[in-house]
């Protein structure tokens, strides 16, 4: 979700965006370099990786932290705030002068701080409530479900997901030419199609080629609810197939699908089989066009903008 947001704020024109340490893997030739195995990026790093490059004169990334006591920023976005509460503990003053947005894109529905893990690891008082607590603190979570408790605390929290970058979204429709990918998530329909049910490719534009030649995608629940799959299949022009998105929480990411309209969510093989055997052409081409419509709502730029939006910075931008 970070490196999704990443991506939209550096398209949004005006916004100077500092990112440090540089997310390497985020810039031309990143998915190569030696510490990209460091950041944990999975699926070949597919849709958002190696995409960005540094402004024309770079960008400044030094004495971070004087600059911060200076004032120099609108605001202040910690990527990933399970991980990265021992900056939060460093520097809880000086951020406690400036909107802060704390992001959660974690498999995770339990709410930040409470965790029984850490608790028993670090204690309660980690000095950290009151800084949660203030007006211009944002908390933007992906697994938002009636399992992430605020347990007493009063926290601006907000609904986000994952994005994708808006130059891979088609512009129109292109010509079908098989019924599924080669590449199917779901174990049973894979087994019963004798798809491949591991990653198929390791060329990127072969992998979404493949996307784009087939009508619908299958989708699943792994881990958490949302995953850039869901996205990769919508923006190229295939319908997605959700197994069981009817049990998915209305506050927990993705955000925007509805079956019928944009997708199709089923419950086993037989009931996703039997349901496209009844679609027409007309059919099947207007969920493939609201699916596109979908994956441009969620480009990474949108996703950017409706993060400022949620923490009134949209004057700043």
């Amino acid at each position: 979700m970070a490196d999704g947001l990443l991506h939209g704020l550096r398209q949004l024109p005006g916004l100077e965006v500092v990112d440090y340490p540089r997310k390497e893997c985020m810039y031309e030739g990143g998915r190569k370099c030696k510490v990209a195995p460091e950041f944990g990026v999975r699926g070949g790093g597919f849709s958002l990786y190696g995409l960005l490059r540094e402004p024309q004169g770079g960008i400044d990334r030094s004495f971070i932290w004087q600059r911060l006591a200076a004032g120099w920023f609108n605001a202040v976005l910690i990527s990933n705030v399970w991980r990265q509460w021992g900056s939060l503990l460093q520097w809880h003053e000086l951020l406690a002068t400036q909107p802060l947005l704390l992001l959660d894109g974690d498999d995770d529905q339990r709410l930040y701080p409470r965790s029984g893990t850490r608790l028993r690891q670090f204690g309660i008082g980690t000095g950290l409530t009151n800084l949660l607590q203030l007006p211009n603190t944002h908390m933007f979570k992906r697994e938002l479900t009636n399992r992430s408790r605020k347990w007493g605390l009063r926290l601006n929290i907000h609904p986000l997901g994952f994005s994708i970058p808006e130059s891979l979204v088609l512009s129109q429709l292109p010509t079908k030419r098989q019924l599924f990918p080669a590449h199917i998530v779901d174990c049973e329909l894979s087994n019963k199609l004798g798809a491949s049910f591991t990653y198929a490719f390791s060329d990127e534009n072969a992998y979404r080629n493949d996307l784009a030649n087939s009508r619908f995608g299958i989708t699943t629940r792994r881990a958490g609810w949302d995953c850039l799959r869901h996205y990769e299949i919508a923006a190229a022009g295939a319908v997605i197939c959700f197994r069981d998105l009817d049990q998915k929480p209305t506050t927990c990411a993705p955000h925007g699908l509805i079956d019928g309209l944009n997708c199709i969510s089923y419950s086993s093989s037989d009931d996703l089989l039997k349901r496209i055997d009844t679609f027409s052409v007309l059919e099947e081409v207007e969920l493939q066009n609201a699916a596109l419509a979908w994956a441009k709502s969620a480009s990474t730029k949108n996703r950017a903008l409706q993060l400022l939006n949620y923490a009134n910075l949209l004057a700043h931008q």
